[in-house]
């Protein structure tokens, strides 16, 4: 995967982090980016979990956590790319949190589902 392609996932999958209420335009945004990232659903499974969930799930537990975004230069400098399938890992209730985002995502994904 490239370099460009990695940052869009992040870029997307941010936004799951954020100190804000999502609806459906969000979670197919990110599956349109998902899909036009032409990688697997594994592998961007995980990117989301091994890559952008252990540098931002803390925003989720901030009482005054991020809700503007952040920007790619910040993702850029914060997130390293991994190698590997779908780690979990974290505190088990913003891992749920988190899973309902992706299990939304997939949704719209559907049956093309890579």
């Amino acid at each position: 995967m490239d370099a460009d392609t990695r940052v869009a996932l992040w870029d997307a999958f941010s936004v799951f982090f954020l100190d804000t209420e999502l609806d459906e335009a969000v979670y197919e945004h990110v599956a349109r980016v998902v899909r036009a990232s032409g990688v697997t659903r594994l592998e961007a499974e995980a990117v989301l979990w091994n890559e952008v969930f252990p540098v931002l799930h803390r925003n989720l537990q901030s009482v005054a956590g991020e809700w503007a975004g952040w920007s790619r230069e910040w993702l850029v400098a914060n997130i390293r790319p991994s190698q590997g399938v779908a780690r979990r890992t974290g505190p088990t209730v913003l891992v749920e949190e988190v899973q309902g985002c992706w299990e939304k995502v997939l949704m719209h994904l559907g049956a093309n589902t890579c």
